[in-house]
């Protein structure tokens, strides 16, 4: 009787046994799927994929929506193209019949276009004007210009100065919160010791940005303004544009011209020697005077 009683209490014992071991399994299977349900979380650092569009169906996106740009891939880069700073000077030489009557113009299609004179200077056989024009008016300037006469001489030339303002503007923005970090350490400031120092170190980053923004406003300055170089030029016309021709006429008005002044001489010279005759008169009545006398004085043999 006690043997089947202790089989019957092993069966029991192993029964218990089989029935923890199912439920830790479970357990783990739940603690496992847990864990796999963690580690399929996104990581952070890594974009969730973005969401589809709401006109999207099956992969075809609407005509809105296809047109519409993509986001940039970083937020402060700028998309398209960026805005050239350009240099552009010009020269042209013009053949004008009157000289004044050229600068005039010029100046006036200078003032038309919005621009100016920055130097000028003229004469009987031409000028020189130096204009500062809007840059994009300086075409319509250039042909303004040749309309004043006749064009002998062209030539322009671009320069790009993009990473030259560029670079002045970074400079110029770090000059002055460097500035701006001085100004505020002299307001700390509580001794004199403290203060002369900073002043001294506040006034050379101040002059270093006036220095910077001179620069930039110069450089600007020529990329708003063109300078355009204008050289006008009064052709030369001889007084007789046909050649002398050979003959009888030519001849007789060449002889006479010839003439003419051959008497033109001799009343010059006539002219000069008039005021002496009187006084040759009288040196010549005293030595006639003279040779009588001594001829009367000498004895005849």
């Amino acid at each position: 009787m006690s043997r089947r009683v202790a089989v019957a209490v092993g069966a029991a014992l192993l029964v218990s046994a089989g029935l923890a071991v199912v439920l830790v399994g479970g357990g783990g299977g739940s603690s496992a799927g847990d864990s796999s349900s963690v580690s399929a979380a996104p990581s952070i650092g890594f974009a969730e994929p973005a969401p589809e569009r709401a006109g999207a169906r099956d992969g075809v996106l609407s005509a809105d929506e296809a047109a519409a740009p993509s986001a940039p891939a970083s937020p402060g880069v700028p998309v398209g193209a960026v805005e050239r700073s350009l240099v552009r000077t010009a020269q042209v030489t013009v053949e004008v019949p009157d000289a004044a009557a050229g600068v005039r113009d010029v100046r006036a299609a200078a003032v038309a276009a919005g621009g100016f004179v920055a130097e000028e200077s003229s004469g009987d056989r031409g000028g020189s004007v130096v204009l500062r024009v809007p840059a994009d008016a300086l075409d319509r300037v250039l042909d303004a210009v040749a309309a004043v006469g006749e064009v002998t001489d062209r030539s322009s030339s671009v320069v790009d100065a993009t990473e030259q303002v560029v670079d002045l503007d970074a400079r110029v923005a770090s000059q002055q919160a460097s500035v701006a970090r001085v100004r505020a350490l002299l307001a700390e400031a509580t001794t004199i010791g403290e203060v002369v120092a900073i002043e001294s170190e506040l006034t050379a980053r101040e002059a270093e940005l006036d220095s910077l923004t001179g620069r930039l406003a110069a450089l600007r300055d020529q990329v708003s303004l063109s300078t355009l170089t204008v050289d006008l030029r009064v052709p030369y016309v001889l007084d007789d544009d046909e050649p002398t021709a050979a003959g009888f006429g030519p001849g007789l008005a060449a002889g006479w011209e010839g003439l003419l002044a051959l008497g033109t001489g001799v009343g010059t010279v006539l002219g000069f020697l008039l005021p002496f005759l009187p006084v040759a008169a009288v040196v010549a009545g005293l030595v006639w005077l003279v040779v009588r006398r001594r001829r009367r004085a000498t004895p005849v043999t």
